[in-house]
């Protein structure tokens, strides 16, 4: 597993929002979100109580935060160093970013889905692993579906296995029946198949940063390390949404399924039909 990766941290309305106001250091990222769905220093009441659970249960070393719902300056340092550890923008304030990496819905959003996903590594990526881990839940919560951390391991190759898996030589197809995807995808054991398994490579010896394609009864992706923090998801879509839906990919930069993995500064969004597939799909099951 990549190092510093989550798998060592998870070892890791009636709420009246007290007139919360944006302090000084709020940033241009936070501009454009409601002031009513940030948390901050003087935020007060039962989602602040979830945060500070979240953040006793997850943040490693424990911050023994008391769970009394008051958002002061212990709270907000736990905050920033959540933030920290899951390579997000750390200002202290709890919105959609940090929500999304702690498991928290947005308010009037609950989660009604999770996604399983289970990492398998033969290369450290590029962009550290919590950063990917952060973005892909950032994504789908959105749309109230939960990206959980099922597992994370690396495959611990031989030299001899390291050498002909260091390029993915053969295509990306739907369908993987045999080559290097398929020697691939066999390792790092099994998974409940319901849920997803991702591997990272060092690249393909196409011009690609990622692949949906996988063998059968495998639900599994392959992500090269130079792909950007959102290629996870959008691999990860690819193995929601199937070889059954159209189209394909879709060329509006905005949306998560745009057929380069371009650098984007701004949340990738999904369609309407998108996610009517994606809560279809036998992975993304009902919570």
């Amino acid at each position: 597993m990549p190092r510093g990766a989550r798998a060592a941290v998870t070892n890791r309305r009636r709420y009246r929002y007290a007139r919360v106001t944006a302090p000084n250091h709020v940033n241009n990222r936070t501009q454009g979100i409601s002031i009513m769905a940030l948390l901050c220093i003087g935020s007060r009441g039962p989602e602040v109580v979830t945060v500070q659970r979240e953040l006793n249960r997850q943040l490693f070393p424990r911050p023994n935060l008391d769970e009394d719902g008051i958002f002061g300056p212990l709270t907000a340092a736990a905050v920033r160093a959540f933030q920290r550890q899951a390579g997000i923008d750390i200002d202290g304030i709890v919105g959609p970013q940090t929500r999304a990496a702690l498991g928290i819905a947005e308010p009037g959003n609950a989660f009604t889905h999770r996604v399983r996903l289970h990492f398998r590594s033969i290369s450290l990526t590029d962009v550290p692993f919590e950063s990917i881990l952060s973005a892909t839940q950032l994504v789908y919560a959105q749309y109230g579906i939960k990206i959980e951390f099922g597992s994370g391991m690396s495959l611990m190759l031989s030299p001899a296995e390291a050498a002909q898996l260091e390029q993915l030589d053969g295509q990306c197809t739907w369908s993987i029946t045999g080559g290097e995807f398929a020697n691939l995808q066999q390792r790092g054991g099994s998974v409940p198949a319901n849920e997803i398994v991702v591997f990272f490579v060092n690249r393909f010896s196409q011009a690609i940063n990622g692949c949906g394609g996988h063998m059968t009864n495998r639900p599994a992706c392959i992500v090269a390390k130079a792909g950007t923090k959102f290629c996870t998801a959008h691999e990860v879509c690819h193995v929601l949404l199937t070889s059954a839906f159209s189209p394909v990919h879709i060329t509006d930069t905005t949306n998560l399924m745009h057929p380069v993995d371009i650098q984007r500064t701004a949340t990738p969004k999904l369609t309407p039909a998108q996610v009517t597939q994606i809560k279809a799909s036998p992975m993304c099951v009902s919570i």
